[in-house]
């Protein structure tokens, strides 16, 4: 049976314990890698062992801290600290397959010391200038890679030129969602009660943010949005949940948008609650509290999980049209789309009409969860990489899966 080996960036341990979109994509796909077996190469944690293993999946997890983590961050290509650990980890275990996320350096300094020994990957879960600038190479730089893998068409149609540039095949895997774990609201009515109760909430209209909270998000909108919401629905509750960070320590960070927000807050004319860090294995239940989803985003999105996980959950959405965002949200089949992503005004319209609607927000909500178990779970997505991986290794000669020519 065959290994794959999954490299996450130095920033945060899998499972996503402290929080990471790809974290958490390795930790769901890499036990559904049917035929396969994983090995998942990242940061060490204190509340998690160096080494252990679950079934087919086993874990190494690097020591990486204090001011070896912040010389690595700031002088990475003079001292790759972190980069050499995976390259010895690698050497020692020998994988079909090396799958790298989200760091093109780390992909190039591999592929140069393996001289072509594995195969490597590099898999973009965001756009290249959401990468800090330590971690991308200069513009118009080749990264010779066996194949680059976008977490959507928008991503690789705009990094095919740049991170994408020298990888012999090109491929769209999107991200997904675990339907067992985010359940369809219409199907199984009373889930989000606790919930409810948790945050003090009653029958009350319940507008959710789900993510970082912060401007580039469109918190700051959303809230702006929210005051014309009331003057239709007083009793409309406006719940963020999440903090404002990821990693250990950083999770309720205060920064200087995250302060205004909250003077903003103790201004507002209605109710706003604000959650602060939500581990992963906790969020599903807070879909289950909310009327509408809301990700009115400010930047050009990859993807975004949670927009997967809303649709999974049976909650309407309403979102920006930045990024990848329509690939996942459609209109008229599980959301609206804003045609303006920093119109305050138009936000607070389509909140008022979902609102105003609860049969459209239900059509919604029921259309996005058939459509996200039929398209987007986790299985589908390991399907696919099998897929990929496979064609990378010649053992679908001819056949290319998801590929882009």
């Amino acid at each position: 049976m065959p290994t794959v080996a999954h490299v996450a960036a130095e920033l945060f341990p899998v499972p996503p314990i402290r929080g990471g979109a790809a974290e958490l994509f390795i930790e769901q796909v890499a036990a559904r890698l049917s035929g396969w077996r994983s090995l998942i190469i990242c940061r060490g944690d204190p509340e998690l062992p160096a080494r252990e293993a679950h079934g087919p999946v086993r874990y190494i997890r690097l020591p990486l801290s204090g001011w070896r983590f912040r010389l690595y961050k700031r002088y990475r290509t003079l001292l790759p600290f972190y980069d050499r650990q995976v390259l010895r980890v690698l050497t020692e275990t020998g994988p079909d397959l090396v799958h790298v996320h989200n760091r093109p350096l780390l992909a190039q300094y591999l592929q140069q010391h393996l001289q072509g020994r594995i195969p490597v990957l590099l898999h973009l879960h965001n756009l290249s200038e959401s990468l800090g600038r330590r971690e991308r190479p200069p513009v118009g730089t080749p990264i010779p890679v066996a194949a680059c893998v976008a977490c959507s068409r928008f991503v690789l149609e705009r990094e095919r030129g740049r991170l994408g540039l020298g990888a012999q095949r090109h491929f769209v895997v999107y991200n997904g969602v675990d339907p067992a774990q985010f359940s369809c609201r219409w199907q199984e009515p009373g889930l989000g009660q606790a919930v409810r109760q948790r945050y003090g909430l009653g029958p009350e209209p319940v507008v959710l943010f789900v993510g970082k909270v912060r401007e580039s998000k469109g918190v700051g909108v959303l809230l702006a949005a929210m005051s014309r919401v009331w003057s239709h629905f007083p009793a409309a509750v406006l719940l963020l949940a999440g903090g404002t960070e990821y990693g250990r320590g950083r999770t309720d960070r205060q920064t200087p948008f995250y302060r205004r927000l909250q003077e903003e807050i103790r201004q507002a004319a209605g109710r706003v609650i604000l959650t602060g860090f939500i581990p992963p294995q906790q969020i599903a239940a807070v879909y289950q509290a909310g009327d509408v989803f809301v990700g009115p985003s400010q930047v050009e999105e990859g993807l975004g999980i949670v927009f997967l996980e809303a649709a999974a959950s049976g909650l309407p959405i309403l979102a920006s049209t930045r990024g990848g965002i329509p690939e996942i949200v459609r209109p008229g089949l599980n959301g609206l789309l804003l045609e303006r992503h920093d119109d305050a005004q138009e936000l607070a319209e389509h909140l008022i009409t979902l609102l105003s609607d609860p049969a459209r927000r239900e059509t919604l909500g029921r259309q996005g969860c058939q459509w996200v178990r039929q398209q987007f779970t986790w299985d589908h997505v390991a399907r696919r990489l099998v897929g990929v991986y496979e064609t990378i290794l010649g053992q679908r000669a001819g056949v290319e899966v998801d590929h882009v020519p």
